[in-house]
């Protein structure tokens, strides 16, 4: 169900010109999207692939995190709530305060540190940081009106742990090497998988030059592209995490 809703969202919701629209109905896809329709559709999307690890939606999550960097970014650091194209404006809006919905920047954020970590890509994070950091004495003071915020800046403040598992998706092995990165709560973890086959032509960077070991079902512990020794041991990747 969720990956029908994604593919609707992915293809009703384009314009003529293959920008993403803020509404459908009748078969028709108006108003132009917002900083977090771009950022909410990416957070989920990569959601999705985490899950699936079906790498249409990371390439899907990406290109709608090159809009935003693109159409979005105010160069004073952040985002504006809407494109450089949009329509005219008395005043070109930047909410920063999460609500009951996280605001777009907060989301923004979240997402470009979470790209950062599956394809080595600095510029990501150094966006990221530094709507941060704009941020964070705000979100000190106020800690309730800026939840989404607080999230981003756990995510900038430790690295995050990127873990690439080369294995079959149907494989034992396999899935006892995710059950592993899925056991608990992990916030500060992305995982990313390929079959042997893929996984060198893979779309997500963080599987490229990740051979098995011994034709195993083998975990890489990354923090900063920089490795660990794989491993195709449950309880090593437990330890791993855990470092």
């Amino acid at each position: 169900a969720a990956e029908c809703a994604a593919g609707f969202l992915l293809d009703a919701l384009r314009g003529p010109d293959g920008r993403l629209r803020r509404s459908w109905k009748d078969g028709r896809a108006a108003a132009a999207a917002v900083l977090e329709d771009h950022a909410d559709l990416a957070e989920g999307l990569l959601a999705l692939y985490q899950a699936t690890f079906d790498e249409r939606w990371f390439v899907a999550a990406r290109e709608l995190a090159e809009t935003i960097l693109a159409h979005f970014t105010d160069p004073a650091g952040g985002w504006f709530d809407t494109a450089d194209d949009h329509e005219a404006l008395i005043a070109r809006p930047k909410g920063l305060q999460d609500n009951a919905l996280p605001s777009g920047g907060a989301m923004a954020a979240t997402v470009l540190l979470r790209l950062a970590a599956l394809t080595g890509e600095r510029r990501y994070r150094a966006a990221a940081e530094v709507a941060v950091a704009a941020v964070a004495p705000l979100a000190g003071r106020h800690p309730n009106g800026f939840a989404q915020w607080l999230v981003a800046a756990d995510l900038a403040a430790y690295p995050i742990a990127e873990v690439a598992i080369v294995g079959e998706l149907d494989d034992a092995a396999t899935a006892a090497l995710l059950a592993v990165v899925r056991g608990r709560f992990r916030p500060g973890v992305v995982v990313a998988l390929a079959s042997p086959a893929s996984s060198g032509s893979s779309a997500v960077p963080l599987l490229h030059d990740r051979p098995q070991l011994d034709g195993r079902a083998t975990a890489y512990v990354c923090r900063g592209f920089a490795c660990q020794q794989p491993t195709t041991s449950p309880v090593e990747l437990t330890s791993q995490l855990a470092g």
